[in-house]
């Protein structure tokens, strides 16, 4: 016959299985909180959403961005760089429909549900830095009148328009076309950005300035990359972006 268990040692028992579901919890937690701190402030994963970069970076390349680099320094010129699409809402919009809980959460008033929102995620190459001049000309880039030669650039429409028939627009000032631009003078704490692939880029030719608060960061390393079909591109894991 079985000695029936004594009250204490069920007591020891129940903690025990306390003890367990509480460190469980709490790792959790803490898995949690640390992976808000660190894509917060130090790295994140992005995913090439376009081909405007090419062929610096191809549409389904997968990179880690460092984020705490700018914290010790100001963005370079010509490097390229991630940031937050200036012209997105910083709420979903109409604002009236959601109510934020805990952002990127928000609650959808209408269809009773939680969605998610953030502001897209762009990366351009910095050309023009605050109090530059710059000019394109027959789709050659001239800064404070030197020309730039640009090793990355890559045309695939080899018509050139021209300056008249633009309809380039930066605060209100008509600027030029997509290969006759400016020349116009960077503002303070402002950044000109464009895409290496310079005749399929929607860049600061089209939506203007970018301001320094916007930028999140700088490519580090490519850790994956898929093309189309579900390709892989093992050529390209691993690669240090330039």
């Amino acid at each position: 016959m079985a000695k029936p268990k004594d009250k204490k040692t069920e007591l020891i028992g129940k903690k025990k299985k306390k003890s367990v579901l509480r460190e469980w919890i709490e790792a959790i937690i803490f898995a949690g909180i640390a992976a808000i701190i660190i894509r917060t402030f130090l790295i994140e994963t992005f995913l090439i959403p376009s081909e405007s970069m090419e062929s610096t970076f191809l549409k389904g390349d997968q990179l880690i961005a460092n984020k705490f680099v700018f914290r010790f320094r100001e963005p370079n010129q010509f490097e390229p760089i991630i940031f937050k699409f200036p012209l997105d809402p910083y709420d979903p919009q109409p604002e009236d429909r959601y109510a934020k809980l805990i952002r990127p959460i928000y609650w959808d008033k209408k269809n009773f549900f939680f969605k998610f929102y953030k502001r897209r995620d762009f990366i351009k190459r910095i050309i023009g830095v605050p109090r530059d001049t710059l000019q394109i000309i027959d789709k050659n880039i001239y800064i404070n009148g030197k020309y730039i030669k640009e090793d990355y650039v890559q045309h695939t429409d080899f018509r050139i328009i021209p300056r008249e028939q633009g309809r380039l627009y930066i605060n209100n000032e008509f600027t030029g076309s997509r290969d006759n631009f400016g020349p116009i003078i960077v503002p303070d704490s402002c950044y000109f950005v464009m895409g290496d692939n310079r005749d399929n880029s929607n860049d600061s030719r089209y939506w203007g300035f970018l301001e320094r608060e916007y930028i999140k960061g700088i490519p580090m390393i490519l850790y994956w990359s898929m093309g189309d079909h579900h390709k892989i591109r093992w050529s390209r894991i691993l690669k240090i972006p330039k």
